[in-house]
């Protein structure tokens, strides 16, 4: 199906060439964070600079995107739709990217018996993105479905929600000092952007999706 009528192909590789960069960009910061809360113990420390300059390439592929979009023929409306989605998308690995500086720049120890909840709550929000990643996936191949996995992302959110509001209540229940406390919360807070912003960018692709069927 095509889902926009004029100059559809070369548009559409680009913005699947950015999502692959997006993808690229997530990975690493993944196996970044998963580092700082467990990852101490292999020794196997990723480069975390790594994740900037890849979250640089796909914001600069972003920013060819909307050029082109700009000067092709496309549609008003299906052009402020791409230009919304692709400001939407682009929210996700900047999430990533702070929290990632948060924990590095700020030099976050988590503390043990906290780890496991915050490798809990960063996956959830890789499960966020991921199945934001199918979402827009389904937008170029059968918008139909789309839908149901913008549900999904819904429900990713909702869960890192909990997790987030537990383990501030955790923490700041406990003996911690203050401040440590705070930087903890803002780790915490910092995560579950990733999967608020992913759930903005599924609803933006859902609504792109309704209107290529009406």
């Amino acid at each position: 199906m095509a889902l926009f009528f004029k100059a559809q192909d070369k548009i559409e590789k680009t913005i699947q060439e950015y999502f692959v960069r997006v993808d690229s960009c997530m990975e690493q910061f993944h196996r970044g964070m998963q580092y700082e809360f467990k990852g101490q113990l292999s020794g196997d420390e990723p480069d975390k600079g790594e994740t900037h300059q890849l979250e640089s390439r796909a914001d600069d592929l972003r920013r060819d995107i909307e050029m082109t979009l700009y000067g092709r023929a496309l549609l008003p409306e299906s052009r402020g739709d791409l230009l919304g989605m692709l400001e939407a998308m682009d929210s996700v690995p900047n999430a990533a990217e702070t929290a990632l500086n948060i924990i590095v720049t700020e030099r976050i120890e988590i503390p043990s018996e906290y780890r496991d909840a915050f490798v809990e709550l960063l996956e959830v929000n890789m499960d966020a993105y991921h199945l934001l990643r199918r979402t827009a996936e389904t937008l170029f191949e059968n918008p139909r479905q789309t839908p149901y996995l913008v549900k999904e992302v819904d429900v990713k959110e909702s869960t890192s929600d909990r997790i987030e509001r537990r383990l501030i209540v955790d923490v700041f229940s406990s003996d911690m000092d203050k401040a440590d406390k705070i930087l903890l919360k803002d780790v915490v807070v910092a995560l579950g952007n990733i999967s608020d912003r992913a759930e903005n960018a599924a609803d933006r692709m859902a609504i792109i999706a309704i209107k290529r069927r009406v």
